[in-house]
């Protein structure tokens, strides 16, 4: 039988969204400073729906940073009224039983479960970002992690072993909410340090059923559980905690388990959420169907990264944390290059929640580079198209990633800009780059039109990078 939550009209997932936003988005707004700070002068009346929350405009890590350590700003911390104001109907009912049973003592007991961050992990590139969970929130994470075993056609009888390295990260502490909110019998194996061998000592005391493994390392778990002679007889799931394996990665990971001595032919299903989430998402155990979100608790988009507006092609996955109490993210552009969104039934368990089908790479547009020094760092290319559609006289443009040469020992960012421009542009154009890319550009400007569009066809887009 299909909950309620997977399978619903289109009409019927609009109002649930609409209800969600109208209390919780002004809240999220006005009670978490890094967001009041950026409305300006936009009617908070308009900022409770889809299209009211399209008045924002999206933001990327580095702008998260920028205003504070480790993003903290992007936290909710409501004052009473603003409690009063914009807390759904079940918090303000919490509030009030918990005030008659227990006077002042309980409204303070209740706001604290609601609101004061009790869990923290690393999101972001190099897991710069620290995403804020309250109590409220943790429970949250317990539902979303049984709605990821049900879409994975996990058991109440399973038992499971995760090879996850153990950490403050959505990975680890996904799969442990997974477990939780799912009543399964698990063993988190790998503590800090461990190496799998670990894990194939684990999985050896007990009737392991599912497995749970970076997507990156299923294989090497396999040909450990091999040398270990690791007993699988009852191993029916491997749950990669990763993008989605292509067919032949899949093909290969269920036939290095089988010469690790699985009996039968495991389901290789693939568990994934952007870091700076509290979701992991699920492939069905059917089969065929991407990933499956949650539409109650997350509003997804799919911006151009370029331009940040909204696209019906493939482009940036956006996130809004709908309904959350901790880190509150509003348009959060992940970096991660997605195919359109569907909201078409799955093919294999008929869910018509969104799903992402087809490619995914995470933080396609944040790149490591080279600094100065030999010091290694990150370059947002989204920066540059923020910056230039901000420039009136620009009439087109492209960029360039290139290696250190004799000149400069380090990676460069080359900008061409085409239009007629004052020459006392260029050097605020650098610094307005460098703040907004993370990497001090060469701006080369006065470029004829031709030759930057002839540049953008040889390199099959307005970024390349040529290392």
């Amino acid at each position: 039988m299909v909950a309620p939550w997977d399978r619903r009209s289109d009409d019927d997932r609009a109002r649930i969204e609409a209800a969600t936003l109208a209390r919780w988005l002004p809240g999220a707004v006005t009670a978490a400073p890094f967001h009041a700070a950026r409305v300006g002068d936009i009617d908070d009346r308009l900022i409770v729906d889809r299209r009211g929350l399209q008045r924002l405009a999206p933001t990327r890590e580095r702008d998260l940073l920028a205003d504070g350590a480790g993003g903290g700003s992007a936290v909710l911390r409501p004052n009473e009224q603003q409690v009063k104001a914009t807390a759904d109907d079940s918090v303000i009912v919490g509030i009030a039983r918990a005030i008659r049973r227990d006077g002042t003592g309980g409204k303070r007991d209740a706001l604290v479960r609601e609101y004061r961050p009790l869990q923290l992990h690393r999101g972001g590139v190099a897991g710069e970002l620290l995403v804020a969970s309250t109590r409220s929130d943790l429970d949250r994470q317990h539902r979303v992690g049984a709605r990821a075993a049900a879409v994975l056609g996990l058991r109440e009888d399973d038992v499971l072993v995760s090879a996850l390295p153990a950490g403050p990260t959505l990975d680890h502490l996904g799969v442990v909410h997974l477990a939780t909110g799912a009543a399964l019998t698990a063993l988190h194996a790998r503590g800090v340090g461990d190496d799998l061998t670990t894990v194939a000592a684990a999985a050896a005391r007990l009737p392991v059923t599912v497995l749970v493994v970076a997507a990156h390392e299923a294989d090497v778990l396999a040909a450990v559980l091999r040398e270990e002679r690791t007993e699988l007889r009852e191993l029916r799931t491997v749950v990669s905690v990763g993008p989605p394996p292509t067919a032949q990665q899949r093909a290969a990971t269920i036939d290095a388990f089988r010469r690790a001595g699985a009996d039968r032919e495991v389901a290789i299903l693939a568990l994934w959420g952007p870091s700076v989430s509290r979701s992991l998402w699920a492939e069905c155990v059917e089969g065929g169907g991407g990933l499956h979100t949650y539409p109650d608790l997350e509003v997804l988009e799919v911006l151009d990264p370029l331009t940040g507006r909204v696209t019906d092609g493939d482009g940036d996955l956006t996130l809004t944390s709908a309904g959350w109490h901790g880190t509150v993210h509003l348009r959060f552009q992940t970096g991660t290059w997605v195919d359109p969104l569907t909201t078409d039934p799955c093919p294999g368990c008929g869910r018509d929640v969104p799903r992402l089908v087809g490619d995914l790479v995470p933080h396609a547009w944040e790149l490591p580079v080279a600094l100065d020094g030999g010091v290694r760092g990150t370059i947002d290319l989204r920066g540059i198209a923020a910056v230039v559609a901000r420039t009136s006289w620009v009439t087109a443009w492209r960029a360039e990633l290139r290696g250190p040469d004799e000149r400069v020992p380090r990676d460069r960012l080359v900008v061409e800009l085409a239009g007629t421009g004052p020459r006392s542009d260029t050097g605020r154009l650098e610094r307005a780059l460098e703040a907004a890319t993370g990497l001090a550009p060469e701006v080369i400007a006065g470029v004829h039109e031709d030759e930057v569009v002839r540049g953008i066809d040889a390199a099959g887009g307005v970024l390349a990078d040529r290392r």
